[in-house]
């Protein structure tokens, strides 16, 4: 019998996105409150998102 993983886990891609953009969009608001350019902002949310998205995903894989 195999263990099925909760919905809940960073296992499922959606959740690992939904991580993402809340990590970038926590930072963009911080940010939102300096005289930033709003393209610096947008900017500074993908980036984080990325790099958010990257880690997660890398730290899962290699629990396997």
């Amino acid at each position: 019998m195999s263990q099925h993983e909760s919905r809940w886990s960073l296992a499922h891609t959606g959740n690992r996105i939904l991580l993402a953009v809340i990590a970038g969009a926590l930072i963009a608001c911080l940010c939102g409150g300096t005289d930033l350019p709003v393209a610096t902002q947008l900017v500074i949310l993908l980036g984080v998102g990325g790099v958010t998205y990257a880690l997660v995903t890398l730290l899962h894989r290699t629990r396997r």
